[in-house]
């Protein structure tokens, strides 16, 4: 088994702390280990660091050789320009296909938040039995809804069609985007849908048959890639096809189209480090609501989300539900209901070439 840690996105919603040289899966917003070093070490005992790639943006070279020091240096797969997560795991696995023949891969994020990490451990170990019972399929690791969430990507399971290691193996009937609130509400009820994890696993050579079939103009650009993989010109060819592939994410471009999809329960707990609404979800808040990281003092104040960076003070008087996030150079002020739409801030800046704030 093999694993592919998808860390090449841009965070553009967690600005102005992920930034464009270091977006969001090099850092932490909560504190502790950044989120891509997180990711690497919950593999740690069930696959070798000769087995575990990590694929980014050509920006984020320095900052990642510098977080993952051991990983092996051929490993860290460079892409030179952003094409979601679909070229992302095609290229993985023409990488691994070429190492090491077709294997069984798995896909993960790398800016999200899993507990216990043996949980996600065993839930991995249980994608080789899936594997070597139908090889032609694709596979998600399904989570169960714990509220209404609207941020989230859902899946409806349909008949269950076996087992792997005593857990049951679901039919994927449909894949659902982020929901109103109403429909959120609806699914949650019915016990028929877990939230997309975006974890996602299947044989190298089932993916690129998808690929072949959904995909046809990255399948061709990839074949063109294939011979100069692992070899002295494996940059030069990246930078002269990459660019031109589609930009699209792996759920859009593959599995909803995929005829054999099925899903695994995770039992653990997750979540997606998408917004600054990840404060509210994972640090205490005070009697009026206010949830602070970093240094803060707040007075007559309700319901704030506030981010302080470094040596930074937020101070929040006589306001509410506002989202207050202060860096050396840039401080964002929004209400809670616009945490999504952060990433038009950042367009705003490009296409005024603000890039020192980029």
């Amino acid at each position: 088994m093999y694993a592919a840690i998808m860390a090449g996105g841009e965070g553009t919603r967690l600005w102005p702390a992920s930034r464009d040289t270091c977006p969001k899966q090099f850092i932490n917003v909560l504190g502790g280990e950044p989120l891509v070093v997180q990711t690497l070490e919950r593999l740690e005992g069930l696959l070798p660091l000769e087995n575990i790639l990590v694929l980014i943006n050509h920006k984020h070279q320095e900052a990642a050789r510098r977080l993952l020091p051991d990983l092996p240096a051929e490993n860290l797969i460079v892409e030179p320009r952003i094409r979601d997560t679909c070229p992302c795991i095609g290229l993985a696995c023409e990488v691994i296909r070429k190492r090491a023949g077709e294997q069984t891969v798995v896909c993960l994020p790398s800016d999200h938040l899993i507990d216990p990490p043996e949980a996600l451990r065993e839930c991995l170990r249980r994608a080789e039995t899936c594997v070597q019972a139908e090889p032609g399929a694709l596979y998600a690791i399904g989570i169960r809804p714990m509220y209404p969430a609207t941020g989230y990507g859902y899946l409806l399971r349909g008949q269950t069609l076996g087992e792997a290691d005593g857990e049951p193996v679901f039919d994927v009937t449909s894949f659902h985007e982020k929901p109103s609130i109403a429909l959120a509400e609806a699914y949650l009820d019915s016990g028929d849908y877990f939230w997309n994890s975006g974890i996602c696993f299947g044989r190298t050579d089932a993916f690129r048959e998808e690929i072949r079939r959904h995909q046809p103009e990255l399948a061709e650009g990839l074949r063109q890639l294939a011979p100069d993989l692992d070899t002295d010109r494996q940059a030069t060819a990246l930078a002269k096809i990459y660019p031109r592939f589609p930009r699209i994410n792996v759920s859009d471009g593959v599995m909803e189209k995929a005829d054999q999809v099925r899903v695994i329960e995770g039992h653990f707990a997750w979540d997606d480090v998408g917004t600054w609404r990840i404060l509210q979800a994972h640090l205490a808040s005070d009697e009026k609501g206010n949830v602070a990281q970093g240094e803060s003092a707040v007075v007559d104040a309700e319901g704030n989300l506030i981010f302080a960076d470094r040596d930074q003070l937020v101070a929040a008087l006589g306001v509410r539900d506002l989202v207050i996030v202060a860096t050396p150079d840039a401080t964002l002020v929004t209400t809670r209901d616009r945490v999504e739409d952060v990433r038009k801030i950042v367009a705003d800046l490009k296409a005024r070439h603000k890039d020192r704030h980029l």
